[in-house]
């Protein structure tokens, strides 16, 4: 990757949080969907498997150092993050849903890697954490689940917990620019809980440091991926408090 595309921005000029499409998912019925998808999100969202790499690259965790993954789901990207921070770091991993933190401890007992992850069962609105405890907070697949009033909220609650200096990575189902897709017409007829999200005009109202967003659209490998690219891309959003 280049550094022209790493130090790529969005203002707020150019992309404003009124270009988010509404969600139709609360938490509780969140909770019901995933505590259902589980057992079988990571046949269905093998997709995602590259973006996590490239995030976790992005967030450059270092040995010694102590991560949140808040809005754990199957533990996708985990492992990559425990390798980083070593045998003298620490990882917290939270969710929402019960179910998916079971998969994420079994795929982390099988990886070899769960002693130094500590999970918890909790909603990202309100962390069971110390102000100024990590160095790195992570986030992937979450925001594009979440109503429009929580963003602000959820993010502040994220700046809580980091230390100063420390940074944010998120990573989210998003589009190219602000301008309406073809999924969000349907969205509402899907049954997808998820819809497409700009999260860089967000860190940048609550004066986050260095905002950088990157988008990727999706490189399929099958029929069910080409179809989805068709519909969404990814962004990679990265900020230091």
């Amino acid at each position: 990757m280049s550094n022209n595309e790493f130090q790529h921005e969005i203002s707020d000029a150019t992309v404003q949080t009124s270009q988010i499409i509404e969600t139709s998912y609360t938490d509780n019925r969140t909770e019901k969907y995933y505590a259902w998808r589980a057992s079988n999100y990571d046949r269905l969202a093998e997709w995602e498997q590259p973006y996590h790499k490239e995030a976790v690259e992005l967030a450059n965790a270092m040995e010694g150092q102590r991560v949140l993954v808040a809005a754990c789901g199957t533990g996708r990207g985990m492992n990559l993050l425990v390798k980083a921070v070593g045998k003298t770091g620490r990882v917290d991993a939270l969710d929402l849903s019960e179910n998916m933190l079971i998969e994420a401890q079994a795929k982390l007992k099988q990886l070899g890697n769960a002693e130094i992850v500590h999970f918890h069962h909790g909603n990202v609105r309100n962390l069971p954490f110390a102000n100024n405890v990590f160095d790195i907070v992570y986030n992937a697949y979450m925001f594009d689940l979440i109503e429009l009033d929580g963003f602000l909220p959820i993010l502040k609650e994220m700046e809580r917990v980091l230390k100063p200096g420390g940074k944010i990575v998120l990573l989210n189902m998003s589009k190219p620019d602000g301008n309406t897709t073809f999924y969000e017409r349907i969205y509402r007829w899907t049954g997808i809980p998820c819809r497409p999200v700009l999260m860089a005009p967000y860190l940048q109202l609550l004066n986050f440091n260095e905002v950088r967003r990157i988008y990727r659209a999706i490189q399929p490998k099958n029929f069910y991926e080409w179809i989805i690219s068709k519909l969404w891309g990814q962004e990679i959003v990265i900020a230091s408090k």
